[in-house]
């Protein structure tokens, strides 16, 4: 049955256990569309005024997601850079690498197959690196189908960029009424107060001065690129930490 909430705003309606399917919350629909709208009217005014170009259908969909489904773990930091990171990097990999093998397919399906391949990469990528979050297969798609200006290999560090700051507004957004992110399990780790892993939250903290330097670019092109190499190292350690306790099963015990 359909629970429809008219409490007001307070703490109690952004449980974990009214946070879930089958309950409408006026609050929550409040506070989440306001958020919503607010995430995405900051990222694209600040994408304008420090011209990083970012692809904005992909991280508006981010944008819902981070202030309305914050239970999910699709809608952790890590994920979220790291989603949209890995699958810019399969539309450059496409777009690069396909003209060799377009000589052997139809040209009226060379489109088809590379939409097709950069799903196929981005969705192996996102689940090898831990990091699903269904709005990034969006960004693997929109270059091929609308070409970019700027560098392609740039785009996948604008995307950590525009990703990062969806993330800045809903920790400072979700953080008034519950912890963002939330916590997992209950051994889950805690580091600066945030329910992270350390590697995490030092990787959070090179992505965020990346992010700063990045945007000076109209001020200093090299400060942007001291900005790309941050960004870069930090996006990579949120990349790569989970391997560090990972364990190899080859086959379960009887």
């Amino acid at each position: 049955m359909i629970q429809i909430r008219l409490c007001p705003l307070q703490r109690k309606e952004f449980t974990s256990n009214l946070y879930g399917p089958g309950v409408i919350s006026l609050a929550r629909l409040v506070w989440g569309s306001l958020g919503s709208g607010l995430a995405f009217i900051i990222m694209t005014f600040l994408s304008q005024i420090c011209a990083i170009q970012i692809l904005l259908p992909p991280l508006a969909a981010t944008c819902f997601i981070n202030t309305t489904c914050v239970y999910l773990r699709v809608a952790r930091p890590r994920q979220i850079v790291v989603g949209h990171f890995v699958s810019a990097i399969a539309a450059a990999l496409v777009i690069s690498g396909f003209d060799f093998f377009s000589n052997w397919l139809p040209s009226s399906d060379v489109l088809i197959y590379k939409l097709g391949v950069a799903l196929l990469l981005c969705t192996v990528f996102m689940q090898l690196f831990d990091a699903d979050h269904p709005p990034a297969a969006a960004t693997a798609v929109i270059p091929i189908l609308h070409p970019l200006a700027p560098d392609l290999w740039i785009l996948p560090l604008h995307m950590s960029w525009g990703a990062l700051i969806t993330v800045i507004f809903a920790l400072i957004w979700n953080r008034i009424w519950f912890a963002y992110p939330v916590q997992e399990c209950s051994k889950s780790p805690m580091c600066l107060g945030l329910h992270q892993e350390k590697m995490e939250v030092i990787g959070l903290g090179l992505c965020v001065l990346g992010a700063v330097l990045m945007g000076l670019q109209l001020v200093s092109p090299v400060l942007y690129q001291a900005g790309l190499c941050i960004t870069f190292m930090g996006t990579a350690m949120l990349t790569l930490q989970h391997f560090a306790h990972a364990k190899i099963i080859f086959k379960d015990k009887p």
